[in-house]
């Protein structure tokens, strides 16, 4: 509206003054002010940094997501294989012992899940051989249950397998039910992800950091003083999804960072969702961002990088408006031919692209200085 005013204008003023230089002065004034320059300077710079991150384990969906991170003010963990690593746990069986057919029954059926207690199961049972599993079905947050063998097998929690109450335990525990008996549980002893408390410090300096799990409260004397927000536990789905939703009503910009499976719904409505894997090819639709394990340690560093977003495009805009500025002055004045105007306008797009990228890549180089400071320490 306010280019087509100023054409307007332009074309008012050399109407009545001198009616020949109309039609020039208007057409370089449309040239001139053509917003190019500021809708590339977003996109090649989004790109850019697209393209950095994904060279060091930080996969996001479209280069729009970049500059979702860097608006964000709050940031909300899973516990259970997102903090925790979801390989190398400490696994403890208790129960009635495991002849070889029922282990291969339980790792059968663990091995269709992708949650991090079905997958340190798995790990920890070793079978070699793997039954068919027929009328698999998984309910998140509870367990997961099939027939093996002419066996009804259930995994999960013991209100799930047994419809009893939940305890307090050490640790995630699992149950197991072969038919009708609850066979024995697994224990698996937290693990948590190498420096952990170093980057949450990190983060709680510029974030609100809360804390939504599954799992039961055994460990919140360990985890209260490394988040500055709410620490919950025994939390469903839908809870988590509620959370996130309640503290976007209150305007908060949300990162939710899971592990892309029980977080599902959690993940889908935060404004950016990250799913951190151990294997980067689990399928997890509802994430903005897959983020590999060994790549969580540098969780902090990412967020930095991203937030650079704003000052390269600030930057550009300030430039480009400079540009427009400068270039309708003359424009409007009749001393500026369409043919020059039509020469500077790429030259100007040029010259954003090449500063958006220029600045961009800087970035990438300091954020590869910190990157192999940390991994040598």
């Amino acid at each position: 509206m306010i280019l087509f005013a100023i054409a307007i204008c332009t074309a008012l003023y050399w109407y009545v003054v001198d009616a020949n230089h109309l039609w020039g002065a208007v057409t370089s004034v449309l040239i001139v002010a053509c917003p190019c320059a500021l809708l590339l300077s977003a996109t090649f710079t989004n790109g850019n940094m697209l393209r950095v991150l994904q060279k060091f384990g930080f996969y996001a969906r479209s280069a729009t997501v970049i500059e979702q991170i860097s608006n964000a003010d709050e940031l909300v963990f899973d516990k259970t294989g997102t903090i925790t690593q979801q390989q190398g746990s400490n696994i403890k069986y208790d129960g009635e012992q495991l002849e070889p057919f029922v282990q291969q029954m339980i790792s059968s059926l663990a091995s269709q899940s992708k949650h991090p207690l079905s997958m340190a199961i798995v790990a920890y049972l070793n079978a070699n051989e793997k039954f068919t599993v027929k009328n698999y079905k998984e309910i998140k947050g509870q367990g997961i249950k099939g027939l093996i063998e002419n066996n009804e097998v259930s995994l999960g929690s013991i209100k799930f397998v047994a419809n009893k109450a939940t305890f307090k335990t050490e640790g995630s525990k699992v149950f197991v039910k072969i038919n009708d008996s609850v066979i024995g549980s697994f224990t698996i002893q937290t693990i948590y992800r190498p420096g952990l408390r170093n980057i949450l410090n990190e983060l709680k300096q510029k974030y609100k950091l809360s804390l939504l799990s599954g799992d039961n409260n055994s460990e919140r004397s360990n985890l209260i003083p490394l988040f500055n927000g709410e620490i919950l536990f025994d939390q469903t789905p839908q809870e988590k999804l509620n959370y996130i939703k309640k503290l976007q009503e209150r305007n908060k910009k949300v990162i939710m960072i899971g592990d892309g499976l029980n977080d599902a719904g959690a993940l889908k409505q935060s404004d950016v969702g990250i799913a951190v894997t151990d294997n980067i090819n689990n399928f997890s639709p509802a994430c903005d961002v897959i983020m590999e394990g060994k790549s969580f340690c540098y969780f902090s560093l990412f967020l930095d990088y991203c937030k650079k977003t704003k000052i390269i495009i600030n930057t550009s805009f300030v430039i480009s408006i400079l540009y427009n500025i400068v270039g309708l002055s003359f424009a409007v004045q009749g001393k500026l031919q369409p043919v020059i105007a039509a020469i500077l306008m790429p030259v100007s797009s040029i010259s954003i692209v090449l500063l958006t990228t220029g600045m961009s890549s800087i970035y990438a180089y300091k954020l590869r200085q910190r990157f192999s400071k940390l991994q040598e320490k």
